[in-house]
């Protein structure tokens, strides 16, 4: 009987125990997917929480509801015997053209300002992950110079190695650890700065997780500059805005021929107007059309250089691989095989920040408009 009671008190322990430890993994489960971070996520969260883009849509409900007082004004304006200049312009339609014309800008801007954010928030992605991994070959080049120190501390004992060679090592330790706290602090400065424009508290920490991005995206699906500078004109908000400002003085010059003609100044004046808008905008279409073909031949670069690097990437990995199999065979010592890793782990780097450039790259060059064939 006692014994019965002995093996069901243990039964109930160990019954209660795997139910505890059920519950403690779901936690921590639960915890650790809470704490991933996607891009999607993070641009989501940042586009809500922008004061820009919260201005900006208030500016264009203010344009919204201009737009409904002007269509009163109009029918109001048809039924008067005389009107002024102003008037007219109600009457001719041209004060309903500009109110159009204000919110096709103001809409071009706020979608330029959504996807500006977003680039943001994929360059912190971006930098997050490239200091992770600096700090990561760091602190193995931490051990490593430590382990290099403490030999020549020994060497030094022994008078293998002179007191100016062992001080040599001391700083190259030195250095490596003050590199490794420095980087500590930008990792912080990159999380503080995505959580600032997700709008979330200063010191919360993520899991961040970036997707390979257009690595295998072939160049040549990618439409050339002067198939798509039209496109391009029409959402630059830059150049829509130098645009509209011809426009509207366009208007306003054929209200004011009513009552003034071309030989008089106020006319001749509100012409000289006119002109500079015209220059403006033209002098930004060529300067759009440049930054283009810029874009395009840095896209190009960088996808070459991806390339390369992958292949340099690919080769420091079996010779990686060759020197693990020398190590086994005890013809490697520990520290050259240490190195060989620290090597390898720099040309990830090097390859990672060449992806980065490339996926930023093309990112730019097609998120605002649909620039595949």
């Amino acid at each position: 009987m006692k014994k019965n009671r002995y093996i069901f008190l243990f039964v109930m322990i160990a019954l209660f125990t795997l139910f505890n430890s059920i519950i403690t993994f779901k936690s921590f489960t639960d915890d650790k997917e809470n704490n991933i971070l996607t891009l999607e996520k993070a641009q989501t969260k940042a586009v809500l929480n922008s004061n820009i883009l919260s201005e900006g849509k208030r500016s264009l409900e203010s344009l919204y509801d201009e737009r409904s007082k002007t269509k009163r004004q109009e029918k109001q304006t048809k039924n008067l015997g005389s009107f002024t200049l102003e008037d007219y312009k109600y009457k001719s339609g041209d004060a309903m053209k500009i109110v159009d014309i204000k919110i096709k800008g103001s809409e071009i801007k706020l979608k330029e300002e959504e996807k500006e954010i977003k680039r943001k928030v994929l360059t912190l992605f971006q930098d997050i992950l490239i200091k992770q991994k600096e700090l990561d070959i760091a602190k193995m080049n931490m051990e490593y110079e430590y382990n290099q120190l403490e030999i020549s501390k020994l060497k030094n004992t022994l008078g293998k190695i002179s007191n100016i060679n062992l001080e040599s090592s001391q700083n190259k330790y030195d250095e490596i650890v003050t590199s490794l706290s420095t980087k500590e602090i930008e990792l912080e400065n990159l999380y503080n700065s995505l959580n600032q424009l997700m709008g979330h508290e200063i010191n919360k920490r993520y899991v961040v997780v970036l997707a390979d991005m257009y690595i295998d995206f072939n160049i040549d699906n990618i439409k050339k500059p002067e198939n798509i500078i039209d496109v391009v004109l029409e959402n630059r908000s830059d150049y829509v805005d130098l645009k509209n400002s011809y426009e509207i003085q366009n208007l306003n010059l054929n209200n004011i021929k009513i009552k003034y003609t071309p030989n008089t100044y106020i006319y001749q004046e509100e012409e000289r107007t006119l002109k500079n808008y015209k220059e403006s905008y033209q002098e930004k279409e060529i300067s759009i059309k440049n930054e283009l073909e810029d874009e395009y031949s840095q896209l190009a670069l960088s996808k070459k250089k991806l390339n390369n690097n992958e292949q340099v990437l690919k080769n420091a990995k079996i010779n990686l691989q060759n020197k693990y199999n020398f190590f086994e065979c005890g013809r490697l010592s520990k520290m050259d095989m240490e190195n060989a890793k620290i090597d390898t782990m720099n040309k990830e780097l090097s390859y990672m920040s060449n992806k980065f450039e490339f996926q930023r790259n093309l990112y730019k060059y097609i998120s605002n408009y649909d620039y595949t064939k």
